[in-house]
């Protein structure tokens, strides 16, 4: 029961690195009457004081604000584990949940540039760009499911005794690429269908999964960065890797969204 709380489709860093003991933080959690929402509240004053921490500009604060940013993480991850754990799913906590990872990552960003600032090297140019990347990357996060549920309630439904009504007829299931229908033009037909084909063998190659999911940059992965590199360095390297990773992240998952929107 307690394996069942942990997520199985999480990134990399959070499934080895935080889930193997944050379920049983999960587990006291539940021994102790707290909720999901509540646990999600706790993690996003965390947060705020990482954020705090890190607009000292200090190196005692940069470490301490690393150290906090993964307490709040950590405890971001138990609110999930909590409500599997005790079957107490909510619209609201799913709501507050994404919300609150939102402010907090945004709250870190505002708390490194006045920290770096702070100390006579303004990084706010940098700042707003990861906090404009990172903005863009959500948006394309969030709109491309509402996108394709939309197409899925406007799209003609075959009769409920038609017996090909079934799990081809779900968006959450990639379809081979002979079911589907290509692109009009044989060229773009024959790019589209390889690459297709391509990302479906990637994905059976060991560690390819894994690699998938670290190329495309998850919280997980960036607020081990935020705290790696402004524990070690300064809120400059912070945004310069932020920029650079999740530049290249952002092309990776726009470019796989474009794919399965036109194989659909």
């Amino acid at each position: 029961l307690l394996d069942s709380a942990v997520k199985a489709n999480d990134g990399f860093f959070t499934t080895f690195f935080v889930s193997p003991y944050s379920k049983y933080v999960a587990r006291w959690a539940a021994r102790g009457g707290w909720t999901p929402n509540q646990v999600t509240t706790v993690s996003l004053g965390i947060g705020v004081l990482a954020s705090i921490a890190f607009a000292t500009g200090a190196r005692g604060g940069l470490i301490a604000g690393a150290i906090l940013l993964q307490i709040a993480f950590m405890t971001d991850c138990v609110d999930g584990q909590l409500a599997r754990y005790t079957r107490t799913f909510s619209r609201l906590g799913a709501w507050l949940d994404s919300i609150f990872d939102r402010t907090k990552e945004y709250a870190v960003f505002a708390g490194l540039a006045i920290g770096a600032s702070r100390t006579g090297d303004p990084a706010w140019v940098l700042a707003g760009s990861a906090l404009a990347l990172q903005t863009v990357r959500h948006a394309i996060d969030f709109s491309y499911p509402i996108a394709q549920h939309q197409a899925l309630a406007s799209a003609r439904q075959p009769p409920i005794e038609q017996p090909s009504d079934g799990t081809r007829a779900r968006l959450d299931v990639e379809p081979p690429p002979e079911a589907v229908a290509a692109p009009r033009g044989p060229l773009t037909a024959r790019v589209v269908r390889s690459a297709f084909s391509v990302w479906r063998v990637l994905d059976r190659q060991p560690g390819a999964r894994w690699l998938k999911k670290i190329v495309a940059f998850p919280i997980g992965e960036r607020f081990a960065v935020i705290s790696i590199t402004a524990a070690i360095w300064d809120a400059r390297i912070t945004f310069i890797v932020l920029l650079a990773w999740g530049g290249g992240a952002t092309v990776y998952k726009f470019a796989g969204r474009v794919l399965r929107s036109v194989m659909r």
